[in-house]
């Protein structure tokens, strides 16, 4: 996985002469700092500035680098004013990062640093401590993956292919909010670009994914999905792949019901594969994709990926939860990525996620049955009331059950049991969806900055 990109500015005093009888201070600390940012990051860190000079000339290579996550150093008392230059070449909050020596005079340096910016109007995050601390290196790596999440999704391209199904008001959006408030691109495409590509693809093309699924997978044909519909729901992945890649969708919905479900094939296979990391032609990135054409899930997906960096997302219903068990049942009819039978062994998620014959779909096709593994996880939603947006979000494990679980809900659906000790009655209450989505680690610190950033509400369910 490539590293996210950071400015670390180590500032000092513009006494030089006073700054060299505490050198040795400065260089430890920021020897500090780069080693453990280093481990996680890959780090443009200019020559320590003393003066204006040098301040906007990092500045500007901060800007030519294209990099928006900083982090301004105060490991000693700095001349404070150089952090207006270098807080400058970003539009996000920076980082204003010292350390809590005796001897160092950081704490002053920091607070008169920060008061500064925030008289400007600039926001920072103020951090002090050990960045070999694990609570401390958070508060600052949670900040600057924030940032990321919102330039990278300042940078995406959504493209919804359909449009609202089977009547669910809470998959819909209005593409010019979007762009308002998070700068994303909003595009429409019709489903009837799926049945034509897929009638035309290359045959030598198909038999190699076909080949690979039935490899993969574990299948059991029956009722409405046999080879044929297998093949046509493979030839229906390689369009939708075609469609992102040509149109630079980053992210999809697909509306599937009821059209292609009852008059060409369910596309729960191309959509599960979209999300995956992995296809018959190897290695790839994610498309996080919505079934039911989900808007507002398609975007929480994305945010979910950019926060786990480009790892899959899935889309789940809310099936049951239980405030006194602390638990819920999360599965949806097919979209969820085969990386969740097994996010650190492709091979054996693929052959744990079993193609079993659908429940609905006239036209009809396999559905991708999962337990998802058990791991922390984060679960999100993007919802609105009043047309205004929230993110609400929660942490908790997922755990495994026998497969034979799934049949006390829909047996041929992919599946999360998840325990979180939340706030069951407020999730009632708020929860303006029927959607969920999940994503394995622990993010919702990063989603409390994301939102502050795109000046959104944020509501936390766990106690």
């Amino acid at each position: 996985m490539e590293k996210k990109k950071i400015a670390v500015v180590s500032l000092r005093d513009c006494r030089r002469p006073f700054y060299e009888t505490r050198r040795h201070i400065a260089e430890e600390e920021t020897e500090k700092l780069l080693r453990v940012l280093g481990e996680c990051y890959e780090i443009y860190a200019p020559d320590v500035v003393f003066d204006i000079n040098e301040a906007l000339a990092a500045a500007d290579e901060i800007r030519r680098r294209l990099i928006t996550q900083v982090v301004i150093h105060i490991p000693i008392w700095v001349t404070p004013n150089l952090a207006l230059r270098i807080a400058a070449a970003t539009p996000y909050p920076v980082v204003v990062f010292g350390n809590t020596r005796k001897d160092s005079s950081s704490t002053v340096a920091l607070m008169a640093t920060a008061g500064m910016l925030s008289q400007t109007g600039k926001e920072c995050i103020r951090v002090i401590g050990d960045i070999e601390d694990a609570t401390v290196r958070s508060q600052v790596t949670d900040l600057l993956d924030a940032v990321a999440v919102v330039d990278g999704l300042k940078r995406s391209s959504y493209g919804m292919v359909g449009g609202r199904s089977i009547g669910i008001g809470t998959t819909v959006a209005d593409p010019t909010q979007w762009q308002k408030l998070y700068g994303v691109e909003f595009d429409h495409c019709d489903q009837y670009e799926i049945v034509w590509r897929a009638q035309q693809m290359e045959p030598a093309r198909v038999e190699k994914h076909l080949k690979w699924v039935k490899e993969h997978f574990t299948i059991e044909y029956g009722q409405r999905f046999d080879e044929q519909r297998l093949e046509l729901q493979v030839r229906s992945y390689l369009a939708l792949k075609d469609i992102a890649s040509q149109r630079c969708y980053d992210f999809m919905g697909v509306k599937c019901q009821p059209d292609m479900s009852d008059h060409f094939v369910l596309q729960c296979l191309g959509v599960s594969l979209l999300n995956n990391n992995v296809d018959a032609d190897g290695p790839k990135l994610p498309v996080p994709t919505s079934c039911e054409c989900d808007c507002d899930g398609a975007l929480t997906m994305r945010v979910l990926s950019l926060c786990a960096g480009l790892q899959p997302s899935c889309l789940v219903d809310i099936r049951y939860f239980d405030g006194k068990e602390k638990e819920f049942i999360l599965a949806n009819c097919g979209s969820m990525a085969s990386y969740f039978a097994d996010p650190k062994n492709p091979e054996n998620a693929l052959r744990e996620t079993h193609l079993l014959p659908h429940v609905f779909g006239e036209a009809g096709g396999g559905a991708t049955q999962i337990v998802a593994r058990a791991g922390k996880v984060t679960c999100a939603r993007f919802i609105r009331k009043d047309g205004k947006y929230i993110l609400a979000c929660f942490e908790g494990e997922t755990y495994e059950k026998d497969r034979e679980e799934l049949r006390k809900t829909n047996y041929c659906y992919p599946t999360q049991f998840i325990r979180a000790d939340i706030d069951y009655d407020r999730f009632f209450e708020t929860m303006n969806a029927n959607h969920l989505h999940t994503v394995y680690g622990s993010y919702k610190e990063v989603l409390r900055h994301f939102c502050e950033i795109a000046g959104i509400e944020y509501i936390c369910y766990n106690r």
